[in-house]
């Protein structure tokens, strides 16, 4: 039985070490360029004594001879045959890779990290896949998985020096450590929010040191010229509106940020400084006036014995400080302090509106999930106390939880929804209610079937001291426009959109209507850039019967 066991012992060797000579010949064929040579020694070592490295140089020979569908049914069979190995489904990726099926060499390269999770290769070339296509996301937690990107410079717009200080205050990632998504993530943030950069973005190139690489982070500034100041004047028009913004002025990071509205109803004037203060992380301050003359007439939402005093002029003046901070992109924490002077012409004493007040605010904006599924849940609470500043007291608080889910990411196809409510309590001036439709500017609860406004007067949206709010989105993109930073925008993306929205309000104070349960549909099109989006809607309230054709800017979550 020993001389057997020996016998069959040196006959296993034997053909293995011939088999590997056979390989090793092929291997050097395929070098020199002999394929058709390679071809038949691996394809007869495949089927007389098949190894793992018979069938992927096999494949290998295919594709260098442009037989892709036999290299592929080779490659496939040698993943099935040893599922362990992740060379095959790298020489897959490779493949598909050259039929321009990206999907496919993507699900390959996942294979072969299921297979090994320690393969550099295939974490590389999914990383380099995702970076092409921008999803910076994705790019860096397949090269987490192995411990990369490993950080030897940071660079900014490729040069070895920050151009702008706030750049580099806002970095929140370093040399000679893994480049992780939570850092790039935080940096791109922080950037954001100071208001200078119309573009921000992240490129990873590799050094001559293997798996370290440089880190480029790469921002558009925005641009005072004489043309962008003109369509800042003349985009607004047909709101009777413009725009006048500096920005970055002096290269301080310091931006004005104008807004006059000359409508005879609603007349509105605002300017605002925003301060970037040299902070790790970035502080940014905020300080503004806003001068507002208006005429109101509530009398599609208030209680019919008000009804005689639904009409009045309402003028105040208002000075705010408001400070932010993102310590990581999950979390954003601000607080301010607005002191608003008031006039009323009218005979309405329940809304105190000739008195003055000095309303504090706490605000956090919490990212909890930020995978397929994302959500965002944003608190604030405010409060005004005439022991403090002002006349009056209330106080009251808003909490909101929006979400998302891509339902395809190729096409850009997303389901969001979002469910926000209100409440307050004490003497509310009418600036201090909450008022649901559509506005021109940042419209904070928009139910878009109604316009919080007609006939150029405050007052037609559903209005109450407590509210809730649901809007389901349903949007796809059509296209993405690069301008290079024309104006300002990088790029525009469109989309088209269909919406559901439901709402209802309440009035602890008694002055307004309250019970319906309001239902809005509609559709438009939606006109983004990195952090704003311009739309265009027709919104139609199920309940009313009516019909809101308008459009309306508004900053972007996601």
């Amino acid at each position: 039985m020993r001389v057997k066991a020996t016998a069959l012992i040196l006959i296993f060797f034997f053909y293995a070490s011939v088999a590997i000579a056979q390989v090793d010949e092929a291997r050097e064929a395929i070098d020199r360029g002999e394929y058709v040579r390679a071809v038949n020694i691996l394809a007869a070592l495949v089927a007389e004594r098949p190894t793992p490295d018979a069938y992927l140089y096999l494949g290998i020979a295919y594709r260098r001879t442009k037989e892709n569908e036999k290299a592929a049914e080779v490659l496939k069979e040698g993943s099935e045959r040893y599922p362990q190995d992740p060379r095959f489904h790298n020489e897959l990726a490779g493949l598909n890779l050259e039929n321009n099926d990206i999907e496919g060499a993507k699900t390959q390269l996942r294979q072969a990290l299921r297979s090994d999770p320690a393969n550099s290769y295939a974490s590389d070339m999914l990383a380099t896949i995702d970076m092409s296509a921008g999803d910076v996301q994705s790019a860096l937690r397949s090269w987490n998985k192995t411990g990369r990107p490993v950080i030897d410079d940071i660079l900014h717009n490729y040069y070895l020096s920050f151009g702008s200080w706030v750049v580099r205050e806002a970095v929140a990632f370093h040399p000679a450590g893994v480049l992780r998504y939570e850092e790039w993530k935080t940096t791109e943030s922080r950037l954001f929010a100071t208001g200078d950069f119309a573009n921000v973005g992240l490129e990873v190139e590799p050094t001559t040191v293997p798996d370290h690489y440089d880190a480029v982070v790469r921002t558009t500034t925005k641009k005072n010229s004489f043309g962008n100041f003109a369509v800042d004047i003349l985009k607004g028009l047909p709101f009777q509106s413009v725009f006048p913004d500096l920005w970055n002025i002096g290269n301080s990071g310091v931006n004005f940020n104008g807004y006059y509205r000359w409508q005879k109803d609603r007349r509105r004037v605002n300017g605002s400084l925003k301060i970037p203060l040299p902070l790790p992380g970035i502080l940014n301050l905020q300080l503004g006036d806003t001068w507002r003359s208006e005429s109101w007439n509530t009398s599609p939402t208030i209680l019919p014995q008000f009804l005689q005093q639904a009409r009045f002029d309402y003028k105040s003046n208002g000075i705010g400080m408001q400070l932010n901070y993102i310590p990581h992109y999950r979390v954003e924490i601000g607080g301010g302090l607005l002191y608003r002077n008031r006039a009323a012409s009218g005979q309405f004493p329940q809304l105190f509106d000739s008195l003055n007040t000095g309303t504090f605010t706490l605000n956090t904006s919490l990212r909890l999930v930020d995978r397929r599924y994302q959500n965002r849940l944003y608190l604030e609470s405010f409060a005004a106390s005439h022991s403090i500043l002002g006349n009056i007291g209330f106080n009251g608080g808003v909490a909101e939880l929006n979400n998302r889910f891509t339902l395809s990411k190729d096409t850009r196809t997303y389901f969001d929804w979002t469910l926000k409510g209100g409440s307050s309590r004490g003497n509310l001036p009418i600036d201090n209610y909450f008022v649901l439709g559509l506005d021109t500017i940042n419209p904070p609860n928009p139910l878009r079937g109604h316009s919080a406004a007609a006939h150029g007067q405050y007052g037609n949206g559903p209005m109450g001291t407590d509210f809730v709010l649901v809007n389901l989105d349903l949007d796809r993109r059509l296209a993405t426009l690069p301008l290079f930073n024309t104006l300002n925008i990088p790029y525009l993306t469109v989309k088209w959109e269909v919406f559901l929205d439901s709402a209802k309000t309440w009035d602890r104070n008694h002055i307004f209507q309250q019970g319906k349960l309001w239902i809005d549909t509609g559709a438009g099109l939606r006109f983004e850039t990195p952090t704003h989006s311009f739309n265009i809607v027709y919104g139609r309230s199920l309940r009313d019967g009516t019909g809101v054709f308008t459009a309306y800017v508004e900053r972007r979550l996601w």
